[in-house]
């Protein structure tokens, strides 16, 4: 599992909610040990279970010492943290083995079994090249929700493709500690409609050599939102409530629900086009209006890719709210 750690200990213990030490690790944008040589852009054996390996593997939420931007649940196992914001995860090995090089792959899931063959992507929002956050970045790397601060960080997969995920060399530990730490960020949020949509995530971590044979498995639960300390105070009520309320006799569905679940009929996409003109009082106001029918059209778009160009008129409609977006934030 994925471990908190508290900054007044002076040992290093992998246990959930214990202390592992101070916050003197080793970044590894420069690391000695660097080699061209990666394990495979694709991960194997790609799953959410625990497993430690031979080298007692282990990963550090490296402990906020502000207020925000960012919240670990040792209850829910669950990171909380806003979009764009750095933190720092701790790695480390027991025993690990010599003249052999070591890599970190970090992959994004869906937690949801019926959407874990999917690959975790950004919104289209935030895969615009405009965004801030995607200047002086090459084109493959945009569509990853996560970044990591190592110079040496490869960006691998495709959302239409293979799966995204990143790796970067894992360094040895400066003397005096056997923790080394890396920076990451998020660039996308769980809410956006055209990206994650609400689909709660999961990051499995994993150790692998240059053949990307799997040497160990960690896992966390991770949202990104605006609200972290607000948001881990009401999942950890929620499953309080759940653990304490008995289960209760499931209701027969009505007519009217039976129909609320049917599919639509087969009468096609509706492509209509309907014309707005309405004054909108207030230049954030105006933007609020505007997001909103932005992420609509990019909601649809998701719905119809691949069938035929049927996402063409909302891709047009998108493209024409986005202009509309960018000549309203200059003016």
């Amino acid at each position: 599992m994925v471990a908190y750690a508290e900054v007044d200990e002076v040992e290093y213990k992998p246990i959930l909610g214990e202390a592992f030490g101070p916050a003197d690790y080793p970044l590894l944008s420069n690391h000695e040990n660097y080699q061209p040589q990666f394990p495979p852009q694709e991960p194997t054996n790609l799953c959410t279970d625990e497993y430690p390996g031979q080298f007692n593997f282990e990963v550090y939420v490296v402990p906020n010492e502000q207020k925000t931007p960012w919240e670990f649940s040792p209850t829910l196992k669950k990171i909380f943290i806003g979009i764009n914001l750095k933190f720092p995860i701790g790695f480390s090995l027991t025993n690990r083995p010599q003249n052999t090089n070591l890599y970190i792959r970090v992959t994004p899931v869906f937690s949801q079994a019926q959407f874990f063959q999917e690959s975790v992507h950004r919104c289209f929002s935030h895969l615009n090249p405009q965004d801030s956050s995607n200047k002086g970045l090459a084109q493959h790397i945009l569509q990853h929700i996560i970044r990591c601060s190592n110079d040496g960080t490869r960006y691998f997969g495709d959302k239409n493709g293979t799966r995204l995920n990143l790796v970067f060399p894992l360094a040895d530990p400066q003397v005096g500690t056997d923790v080394v730490k890396e920076f990451f960020h998020f660039v996308c949020k769980n809410s956006c409609p055209s990206g994650m949509n609400r689909r709660a995530v999961d990051v499995i971590f994993t150790l692998e050599d240059t053949s990307g044979q799997v040497l160990g498995r960690r896992v966390t639960s991770v949202r990104i939102c605006s609200c972290p300390k607000r948001d881990r105070e009401k999942e950890e009520k929620d499953l309080e409530r759940s653990s304490l309320s008995p289960q209760g006799k499931k209701r027969k569905l009505s007519k009217r629900d039976e129909r609320r679940g049917e599919p639509a009929g087969d009468d096609g996409v509706d492509t209509r086009v309907f014309p707005l003109n309405i004054h909108i009082v207030g230049k954030n106001n105006l933007q609020h209006v505007l997001r909103s029918c932005r992420d609509t059209m990019a909601s649809e778009i998701m719905k119809l890719e691949g069938r035929n160009g049927a996402d063409a008129p909302f891709r047009k409609c998108f493209d024409e709210i986005e202009a509309l977006i960018s000549k309203t934030t200059t003016e």
